[in-house]
């Protein structure tokens, strides 16, 4: 198994934030199959899929592809008072993700690339885990999103669920039998 990362944020009212990451888990022979579906849903001169850019229609066209591929997918959150930096939230929500990853024997990680200063970061937490008993199996990896159409099937998911905190629920429920696990951080608070 192999599993496909990407995060995502939005505000909760005036004093609350949500910060969120998505991974697609896939078969590691199914990958290249699942790249070649997902492809040709890139319209012309589009780099790759971003939820928060697509039409509705567009977007339900992206849901029922992903449904179709049947990857599971998993999600964990971190609610948290309102904050111009994100990136401690991020290596909580990856932290719980990671030892899920290790209770389901997947071991084989790829995040969608942000910058050379910000992958570092993400390579400098994960050793800093194992230091601390993360099994040594887990492996990451950085890819951009253009370069990895896999990594669009998170950002789908995660764009669905902040949709449906929004108002609109129906990419959501029709995800929904996908999702394997959604999950706060231990550190989350209440919405």
């Amino acid at each position: 198994m192999r599993a496909f990362l990407d995060e995502s944020s939005c505000v909760l009212g005036a004093e609350r934030q949500l910060y969120l990451v998505g991974a697609a888990i896939l078969e590691a022979g199914t990958c290249d199959d699942v790249r070649e579906e997902l492809r040709p849903l890139l319209l012309p001169g589009q780099v790759k899929l971003h939820w928060t850019d697509e039409s509705t229609r567009r977007r339900q066209r992206i849901v029922d592809a992903i449904v179709s591929l049947e990857p599971i997918n998993v999600i964990v959150s971190h609610v948290s008072e309102r904050q111009h930096k994100t990136e401690r939230f991020r290596r909580k929500c990856l932290e719980q993700m990671y030892y899920e990853f290790v209770s389901m024997e997947l071991h084989d990680v790829t995040l969608e690339s942000r910058s050379p200063t910000q992958d570092g970061k993400d390579l400098a937490h994960i050793i800093a885990l194992r230091s601390r008993g993360l099994d040594e199996r887990i492996r990451l990896s950085h890819r951009r999103g253009g370069d990895e159409p896999l990594l669009w099937i998170a950002d789908a998911v995660l764009g669905a669920v902040n949709s449906a905190r929004l108002g609109d629920p129906a990419h959501l429920d029709a995800l929904r039998g996908s999702i394997l696990l959604q999950e706060r951080t231990p550190e989350s608070l209440g919405e």
